[in-house]
């Protein structure tokens, strides 16, 4: 046991610190989230949206998160990680309070956006992450940021459940939104006093630099597989969101009870823990391109099948089990290796500013596709949106699959001579 125990504290000692603090937070505050997940649409049409409403809010997020995100890149690179990293987490956990006191969708609606607003945050978070790992390991530390808190959260649906179920949807989200209001302060302050600066002065952009100037600069220093990365990344999003009304789907038409989402959920955070670290070593050692060609290829298998469940019927829920399972597996491989890969494919100096970009044409094309979902799912039907995004995907395949192995041909090679030497 002393050995074994001595083992462990060794193998988390060779982690990186700053690793091991995003984690932490992760640890915290991810599970309160996770409580909350399967039953936020249905929070907010009890506030009163419909299901255009509800696209609507997600949509006007993402877009005033895309924007914030250029700020938060831009000071990223200026000025360092760590203090743009606390600030927004701070301001993040306090809009959680505000949707747990909310009225009204509307009210709603706006925390929601003030959301996304104080996520400018989440380019100096990716850099911190790219920063702190070298290319042979980012795989696996890639697994370990997301098992961390998949460990804590793997069950939360059901708390969540239980929440609903004593509680009612609308205050049993009220509940878990508030929860999420204190945990978020204590991952705040984890990370004001424990995350350690990974950008020196020599990489920072000059103090008299030209927010404008600064964000050409970077696009000029990037590769082309990395914006043939971010193509891919702009069509998936919009294919993607159409299919953003989901649980609402799940509950109003296929006829799911809120225990049955929550197992759903439950499930699908299962499996994701299960292959995290077996996944990490695989997207290490067998290269990017078989990972993400693989979960792409899983993933449309997943919606597939999503589609084909009917409603009200024995075979509804295992097909929706056999949905979320194949779905959390293509998740695991694709997640691991596209983060890993965007890594791989930027310069440590410029990634503030490009991981900001990054986010605004996909954070658009995801905030068209939801709002062509939500129109779809009113005016044509609840299986149209999920049916176009299905039809969509299956068409693109052939080109995303030829684009993806020319983007890690590189990368891959690098790989490859770390193995051989």
């Amino acid at each position: 046991m002393a050995k074994w125990l001595a083992k462990v504290k060794d193998s988390f000692t060779k982690i990186p610190k700053n690793i091991r603090v995003l984690a932490f937070g992760w640890l915290v505050w991810s599970p309160v989230q996770a409580m909350a997940g399967p039953y936020t649409q249905l929070y907010v049409s009890k506030l009163g949206a419909s299901p255009e409403d509800i696209s609507l809010v997600q949509s006007a997020t993402q877009i005033a998160n895309s924007f914030s995100r250029l700020l938060g890149g831009f000071l990223s690179d200026k000025y360092g990680r760590k203090k743009i990293l606390w600030i927004g987490t701070l301001l993040v956990a306090g809009t959680y309070l505000l949707m747990a006191i909310a009225p009204d969708w509307q009210t709603y609606a706006i925390s929601n956006v003030l959301n996304g607003i104080s996520l400018f945050y989440q380019p100096a978070l990716e850099g911190i992450q790219a920063d702190s790992v070298p290319i042979s390991l980012r795989g696996r530390m890639n697994a370990i940021l997301s098992l961390v808190p998949g460990l804590a959260s793997s069950l939360s649906p059901l708390g969540g459940a239980y929440l609903v179920n004593i509680f009612g949807i609308v205050e049993g989200v009220r509940i878990i939104f508030f929860l999420s209001f204190l945990t978020g302060i204590i991952t705040a302050l984890s990370r004001l006093f424990w995350i350690e600066e990974t950008i020196t002065t020599k990489d920072t952009i000059n103090a008299s630099g030209n927010f404008l100037f600064s964000y050409i600069d970077a696009l000029r220093k990037i590769s082309h597989e990395t914006y043939l990365l971010m193509t891919t990344d702009i069509l998936l999003n919009l294919v993607g969101a159409m299919t953003f009304l989901g649980n609402y789907y799940m509950y109003y038409y296929l006829e799911v009870d809120k225990n049955g989402l929550a197992i759903l959920a439950t499930v699908g955070s299962v499996v994701n823990l299960l292959l995290l670290l077996p996944v990490g070593k695989i997207v290490d050692t067998r290269g990017r391109n078989f990972s993400i060609t693989l979960g792409f290829l899983l993933g449309t298998l997943s919606q597939v099948i999503f589609v084909l469940a009917p409603p009200s019927s024995w075979l509804t829920l295992p097909l929706l089990l056999l949905s979320t399972t194949i779905g959390s597996v293509a998740g695991v491989f694709y997640g691991l290796a596209y983060s890993s890969l965007r890594a791989d494919l930027v310069p440590k100096e410029y990634r503030g500013r490009v991981y900001a970009l990054w986010g605004l044409f996909p954070s658009f094309t995801w905030s068209l596709g939801a709002l062509i979902g939500g129109w779809m799912y009113n005016n044509l039907g609840p299986t149209s949106p999920f049916v176009s995004s299905l039809l969509l995907r299956l068409l693109l395949s052939p080109l995303l699959l030829f684009w993806y192995r020319q983007l890690t041909y590189k990368v891959d090679e690098v790989i490859r001579s770390f193995e051989g030497s």
